[in-house]
């Protein structure tokens, strides 16, 4: 029999720190009134970069791949999204950070989507740089 720590230690949470959070609002809707994919990929790339950004000791850096995303339900006007963010690599330039969306409601979080993204370190001229890491 199943007791009610069993049940929720079975339900998902977000995986690492919440880096973004941000109110879903009438001005990135489609004509069904609901919030474009691209909406939420730019703020998954938001908060990978800041993810990336601290991981690198405050570096410049860029965006040069997001793998796939699937979405799991829409997103409405009003919802509110957390960005979870964590580091699973950190190579000589690169970084790569794991960008999950959440969307919060009175029940908890509900997971939206996820991904893998890639940074690279830059110095002013563009060029790749040594990821300076804390």
């Amino acid at each position: 029999m199943s007791t009610r720590n069993e049940n929720l230690d079975s339900v998902p949470t977000p995986q690492g720190d919440m880096t973004l959070k941000v109110l879903a609002d009438h001005r990135s809707v489609n004509s069904s009134g609901d919030v474009f994919a691209g909406w939420v990929a730019m703020h998954l790339d938001q908060a990978g970069e800041v993810c990336a950004r601290k991981a690198s000791n405050g570096a410049r850096v860029v965006t040069v791949s997001i793998g796939s995303m699937s979405f799991l339900r829409p997103v409405q006007t009003a919802d509110l999204i957390g960005f979870f963010t964590r580091v699973t690599e950190i190579g000589k330039t690169s970084i790569k950070v794991v960008v999950e969306a959440w969307i919060e409601n009175h029940y908890g979080w509900e997971k939206l989507t996820e991904t893998t993204m890639v940074f690279v370190a830059i110095d002013r001229g563009g060029r790749t740089q040594r990821v300076r890491s804390l």
